[in-house]
């Protein structure tokens, strides 16, 4: 079992969890995934690596509450345990030799880009970040960012926090103002990194995504990750997540990921039923 030994709310639809699993956190490296189930009967779900201690034996998740079992975890508390955390999983990002990096990153994949940003600025990489979020009330990560960052353009949609606007516009903006960047890497909702991706071709500017279709065993065999790259079918979570953004099929992985929306809805309505019962 793998027990919970912190869980922080970052924001009213995020939440942090530090899990004890040794294992995991002797091997993990940034860009990698694990794979979870809260309870025995419990579906089996992907989560990013945000940080990891190999001292002490830690793994960080950052998780959005969107559906059936992420309101499962979120239910958990410090000192509970999950019935399964398996990992790490996946390709880690390939950082070495880089010398000057963009990181964008949107929303809740503000937590997959925040170790890819820390890493880099380890390796004595001159950092760039681009973050961005609907409101001021969603932002997470931020400090994280300012210490791992040479330079921090915090944006929202609404104008709440940091500058108005999306993220591709003052990352035009420094491409344009000389910054030569080795490569941009991306990490957010499908159609954000899309636009990142159609900003970036223009100038000829390497970039790399994280894309996170839905997973079951992590393994490649059900081939229910499976994505379009350069016109082949790849496998999210064997041979990926990371990949040459200007390769993807955007529109495809976004049709695809539309198609559990109602299953997702019904998970959500059927999980809310059950916490309700069990706090009457």
């Amino acid at each position: 079992m793998f027990k919970i030994l912190e869980k922080t709310p970052l924001n009213p639809t995020v939440t942090k969890m530090v899990i004890h699993a040794p294992l995991v956190a002797k091997k993990a490296q940034p860009g990698q995934f694990i794979i979870y189930r809260a309870s025995e009967d419990g579906e089996r779900v992907p989560l990013t690596i945000a940080d990891y201690d190999r001292e002490a034996g830690t793994v960080t998740i950052i998780f959005q509450i969107v559906g059936g079992s992420t309101m499962e975890l979120n239910a958990l508390n410090e000192g509970d345990c999950l019935a399964d955390f398996v990992g790490p999983l996946g390709t880690p990002s390939h950082l070495d030799g880089l010398k000057k990096v963009a990181v964008v990153g949107g929303g809740v994949g503000c937590a997959i880009a925040y170790p890819i940003a820390k890493k880099l600025h380890q390796l004595g990489c001159e950092v760039h970040s681009i973050v961005g979020f609907r409101s001021k009330d969603l932002v997470i990560l931020e400090d994280e960012f300012k210490a791992c960052s040479d330079k921090l353009v915090m944006m929202t949609d609404d104008g709440s926090h940091g500058q108005k606007g999306v993220v591709t516009a003052p990352l035009e903006e420094l491409i344009q103002n000389g910054e030569n960047y080795d490569e941009v890497i991306a990490i957010g909702p499908l159609v954000m990194m899309k636009f990142v991706c159609l900003t970036t071709k223009k100038y000829g500017v390497k970039t790399t995504v994280s894309m996170n279709p839905i997973m079951i065993d992590g393994t490649g065999m059900c081939g229910g990750c499976r994505l379009t790259v350069g016109g082949e079918t790849k496998f999210a979570c064997v041979d990926g997540p990371d990949f040459d953004g200007h390769l993807v099929d955007f529109d495809e992985a976004m049709h695809r990921g539309a198609m559990y929306r109602d299953f997702e809805a019904h998970a959500r309505e059927t999980s809310c039923n059950l916490l309700h019962k069990e706090v009457k």
